[in-house]
């Protein structure tokens, strides 16, 4: 299996410092620029994002339970 690619130094080169609490979700491995995209969506957005991931998570699952039992 690869080793992940380390994003650490292009979160760090792209993206302002917003304090310690920022700097730490970098060196965490904290996507933080699909953090900083979540937190530009209004509640309502977040909402409906939501619902589709946990849609795409059943259908996910349904079909790993039909393979199973195939």
């Amino acid at each position: 299996m690869d080793a992940p690619i380390d994003l650490r130094p292009v979160f760090r080169a792209h993206w302002p410092s917003y304090g310690p609490d920022w700097d730490r979700a970098i060196e965490l491995g904290i996507d933080v620029a699909e953090l900083e995209r979540n937190l530009s969506l209004t509640p309502e957005q977040r909402i409906l994002q939501k619902h589709r991931t946990q849609q795409a998570v059943a259908l996910l699952r349904a079909g790993l339970t039909r393979a199973r039992h195939a």
